[in-house]
């Protein structure tokens, strides 16, 4: 999302914002390379006559500016500032506890995207499916200037007790979640049965989130935005809430949610107590067309911030 651009600073993406973008879509196309022979085979023609490859070059840059500064940070030491780093610079000295290099790499790489992108993502399309429908909006701006008189009121405390903006957020993540398609799993060897379909050992599946979310099986009017259905709406008594689980599930699900959830309500909080927001394009049907690399290519958002008079 940016501000209006006749009003922005530079109208520029920050460098490290294009670096992770293009990481993700690199890691998306690596994938239907692996395991599509005739994606790999026609890839390969293709770059022949064109390149096809700036998305690869652009994961390495990213992957060797994370190394970076990885190695500034451990020069710093632990005691440098407090942050994910400092703790795990300090278990460095428990063997069991210890990570090599390419696992700090790896997990500083993940704090990087899984940290920003998806968040970004999400209170990207729920802006504008709030401002797109100004009922909500109004409701949710009404909730926040209602409960807060200053900004330092807005806490992650508080904001954990907004029903109508976790609302909001929830129906924002089924409608528009930040990984629409899922977290792939491998059948083990031998193959298995997956809701009375045998599926052969070794193929990958998931659950579709965007499907299963707009799914008429699982929810009323799946393609309206309602916050509603999350506050015990009797329209919505039948919705199959459980079905939504954009961190995943089991085992493997997100072990950053909960920080994600509180990002996602003190930003938006923060900026609904502060400015009046409105669409530049009130025309512009912004999610159509978005084409999917694990998350969303997305196309700016322009937005314009009125502050608000106090």
């Amino acid at each position: 999302m940016q501000a209006d651009a006749s009003s922005s600073r530079d109208s520029k993406d920050h460098h490290w914002i294009k670096l992770v973008i293009n990481a993700i879509k690199a890691v998306g196309t690596e994938q239907v390379r692996r395991n599509n022979t005739l994606f790999s085979t026609l890839d390969k023609i293709q770059s022949l006559l064109t390149d096809t490859s700036a998305m690869a070059r652009g994961r390495k840059e990213f992957l060797r500016l994370v190394h970076d500064k990885v190695e500034r940070r451990l020069e710093q030491g632990s005691d440098a500032r407090p942050d994910f780093m400092s703790s795990i610079i300090k278990n460095q000295e428990v063997a069991e506890k210890a990570l090599t290099r390419d696992e700090l790499d790896s997990n500083a790489m993940l704090f990087l995207v899984a940290g920003s992108e998806t968040t970004a993502t999400t209170l990207t399309g729920v802006t504008y499916l709030l401002l797109s429908h100004p009922e909500k909006y109004q409701a949710l701006v009404r909730e926040v200037r209602g409960k807060f008189d200053s900004m330092e009121q807005i806490t992650i405390e508080e904001v954990n007790k907004m029903e109508y903006m976790i609302a909001c957020l929830q129906e924002g993540l089924r409608y528009y979640p930040p990984v629409p398609t899922g977290f792939p799993r491998v059948v083990p060897p031998g193959g298995d049965y997956i809701s009375g379909h045998y599926v052969p050992g070794g193929t990958s599946v998931y659950v579709a989130q965007h499907a299963s979310n707009h799914s008429t099986r699982n929810f009323t009017d799946p393609e309206d935005y309602v916050p509603e259905r999350w506050l015990g709406g009797e329209k919505y008594k039948d919705d199959v809430r459980e079905v939504v689980n954009p961190f995943s599930f089991g085992p493997r699900n997100c072990l950053g949610k909960n920080l994600a959830y509180a990002e996602m309500r003190l930003i938006l909080a923060k900026v609904l107590f502060s400015f009046d927001l409105e669409l530049v394009d009130k025309e512009q049907e912004w999610m159509e067309g978005q084409r999917v690399y694990t998350l969303w290519d997305k196309p700016s958002l322009f937005v314009r911030a009125h502050p608000v008079k106090r």
